[in-house]
C-alpha cells in the first residue's frame, strides 16, 4: 500500500481500504499507528501559487500601466502641439520594433548559415582531411564559402581570395584543395605530398584506371572522387 496517494487514487480504493487513509490536504496519507503524522504542506503550496500569482499579476499591471502612461504622454503632447515630444515617442517605438525585428533576422540567417555554408565546409573537410585535421581544415575552407539565393533557392558559392564569387563549383573547389602543396599536411593522400600514392604528381607514376586493384578504386573513390571520375571516364573513352 502507498503512503501517499491522490484523490483520484483514493476514490478508486474499495470503502474497505479507504479506511486506512485520511485527508491531508489534498492528498491522502496512510494512517500508521505510532508513526508521526506528516507535516501539512498544503498551505504552504498555497502560498506559493498565491505569490506567483502576485508576481504575475504586478507584471501586468506595471506593463498596463506603461502603456497607458506612454498614450497619456502622446495625447498630451498631440493635445500641446507638441510635436518634438510625440516624434520622440513614436521614434523610440519604431527603433524597439526594428531592433526586434533585427535580432530575428540575424538569427534566421546564422541558422542558414550553418546549415549550408558551415554543412558544405564540414563535409569537404571531412572528405579531405586526414584524421584529427577535419576542423582544422573546415576553418580554412569555410571563409572561403558564402550563400546566395538563386531562383528563391539558398545555394553555396565559392569565393576568391579577395571574397568575390567565383564559377568554381564546390567540387571542383574540393579538387582544387587537394592538389594545393600548401595543405598537403592536412589532405590524406595528397597529390601534392610528392609521393607515390594513387594519381601522385612526384615520386611514381600515376596508375591508370585499369593498372588499379578493386580497392584502390574504392580508396580513390573515397580520398578523391574527382580523380576517380576522371580516370574512370578516360578508361570509358578508349
Amino acid at each position: 500500500m502507498k503512503y501517499l496517494i491522490d484523490k483520484a487514487a483514493y476514490d478508486a480504493l474499495e470503502p474497505s481500504m479507504q479506511a486506512f487513509y485520511k485527508a491531508q490536504g489534498e492528498d491522502y496519507v496512510l494512517v500508521v499507528e505510532g508513526l508521526p503524522a506528516p507535516e501539512d504542506t498544503s498551505g504552504l503550496k498555497a502560498k506559493v501559487e498565491e505569490l506567483l500569482r502576485e508576481k504575475k499579476d504586478e507584471k501586468t499591471r506595471r506593463e498596463q500601466a506603461e502603456q497607458a502612461a506612454r498614450l497619456a504622454a502622446e495625447e498630451a503632447a498631440r493635445k500641446n502641439g507638441d510635436t518634438e515630444a510625440l516624434d520622440r515617442s513614436w521614434t523610440e517605438k519604431h527603433a524597439a520594433a526594428l531592433a526586434e525585428k533585427e535580432g530575428a533576422l540575424t538569427s534566421l540567417q546564422a541558422q542558414v548559415h550553418a546549415l549550408t555554408v558551415g554543412a558544405t565546409a564540414a563535409r569537404v573537410a571531412g572528405e579531405l582531411a586526414v584524421q584529427g585535421s577535419a576542423a582544422v581544415l573546415q576553418q580554412i575552407i569555410e571563409p572561403r564559402l558564402s550563400m546566395e539565393l538563386r531562383e528563391g533557392k539558398p545555394t553555396v558559392v565559392v569565393l576568391d581570395a579577395e571574397r568575390r564569387p567565383t564559377a568554381l563549383t564546390v567540387e571542383e573547389f574540393k579538387t582544387q584543395l587537394f592538389n594545393d602543396a600548401a595543405l598537403a599536411p592536412l589532405i590524406a593522400s595528397s597529390r601534392a605530398s610528392g609521393g607515390g600514392a594513387t594519381g601522385g604528381k612526384g615520386g611514381g607514376a600515376a596508375k591508370q584506371w585499369n593498372q588499379l586493384t578493386g580497392m584502390e578504386r574504392v580508396e580513390l573513390r573515397r580520398t578523391n572522387p574527382a580523380e576517380h571520375a576522371r580516370l574512370k571516364a578516360a578508361a570509358e573513352a578508349q
